[in-house]
């Protein structure tokens, strides 16, 4: 299973794709520093950018799911999913090499994301300790509220993955299962706007997968910050949420991937 996981991280390494994506995610967190910088008449404190990543989560998570929707796809149109079935490897290990190396990817961006972060903040804005605290999270240091934010979007991430790699493993179609992914990325506020209307008069839509989306505007609540009322679920709901879903779109995406007929990609 290692040695899999292995040969799905030097696929990954070996295309130009891959340290493209890395490469414009470091460009465009300089980039947003810089313009942030420019349009500022006062200075800015480094710690206002780094605690939020730069608000660069939406780009990396983009990323992840085109890393993600290839690592299928690509498979069977090329015709290389072949070569792995002849290997000593069952479809289940197979998917789940695929699903542990885009996590591993969305992990390297996540790392690559908060160095950039901080020193482009430090740097380019008013210079300031990670370890001062951020008004917003109840005292909560500017490095512990960027660990948090990365991490609870890594548990975002595993969603987006086993909801694109659903997608990618039913249709077989990158440009599907990208076009989906991005759709439920950056759909979702959109989508929450409406489903808004109807959770007073059915509370039970709070459950909705879009809704638990919000988890990150939760996070306050673990630094003992009171949620505001328009929050439906709080932060240990969403995260239960989260986890169901992502078990079941997991299950239903291993299921349909293993079941398949290769003959007819």
């Amino acid at each position: 299973m290692l040695q899999l996981i292995k040969n799905e991280w030097i696929k990954l390494a070996k295309k130009n794709s891959t340290w493209i994506m890395l490469g414009i995610l470091a460009i465009l967190t300089v980039g947003i520093t810089l313009l942030i910088k420019m349009v500022n008449t006062e200075p800015m404190g480094a710690n206002d950018l780094f605690a939020s990543l730069t608000d660069m989560t939406s780009f990396l998570n983009l990323f992840v799911v085109v890393v993600a929707a290839s690592s299928i796809a690509e498979e069977f149109s090329r015709g290389t999913i072949k070569f792995l079935l002849i290997r000593p490897y069952s479809r289940t290990q197979i998917f789940a090499a695929k699903f542990i190396n885009s996590l591993l990817f969305a992990l390297l961006s996540t790392m690559i994301l908060g160095i950039v972060s901080f020193l482009s903040a430090n740097l380019l804005l008013k210079s300031q300790s990670p370890f001062e605290p951020v008004a917003e999270f109840g005292g909560w240091s500017a490095l512990q509220v960027a660990l948090m934010t990365a991490l609870v979007n890594l548990l975002l991430v595993v969603l987006y993955v086993t909801i694109t790699m659903f997608i990618s493993a039913t249709m077989r179609s990158q440009a599907m299962a990208v076009g989906l992914g991005v759709g439920v990325l950056f759909g979702s506020s959109l989508i929450n706007s409406f489903m808004a209307m109807g959770i007073s008069k059915y509370p039970w839509l709070k459950w909705n997968l879009f809704n638990t989306l919000n988890i990150r505007e939760t996070l306050p609540q673990l630094a003992g910050v009171k949620l505001d009322p328009y929050f439906t679920l709080d932060f240990w709901q969403s995260l239960g949420a989260l986890g169901v879903y992502a078990v079941l779109f997991y299950f239903f995406a291993n299921w349909i991937f293993s079941a398949r007929d290769v003959a007819l990609s």
